[in-house]
């Protein structure tokens, strides 16, 4: 019965210690700090062939292949993806970084 009786005591100031946990965290929505700051941009995606551009990850509509987050690296030949640059792990190509798309190589 002590047991028991110390097992609900224990669950129940841990419930409450949760609770005052959660209401002690500031909002980062609407601190000043957050509202000074630029926003922040989405995370953009590039197919390595055509040059199609996204914002969410996947594959493209056109050549099928997977979508490489901008920043990231890519193999130019069998299309592995990377965070660091180096070689590829499939074929020892080079990585190549993928770079967002600028007005000079949109296509039309």
């Amino acid at each position: 019965m002590k047991t028991l009786f110390a097992a609900i005591l224990f669950s129940a100031m841990s419930f409450g210690a949760f609770a005052q946990q959660a209401t002690q965290v500031p909002s980062k929505l609407n601190s000043p700090t957050r509202m000074n700051q630029a926003p922040v941009q989405a995370d953009s995606y590039r197919c390595p062939i055509c040059g199609y551009t996204g914002t969410k990850a996947g594959d493209c509509p056109k050549d099928k292949v997977a979508l490489v987050k901008v920043g990231d690296y890519y193999c130019p030949e069998c299309y592995m993806t990377a965070k660091k640059a180096g070689k590829c792990t499939m074929c020892g190509v080079d990585m190549k970084k993928m770079v967002p798309a600028t007005a000079s190589t949109t296509k039309k």
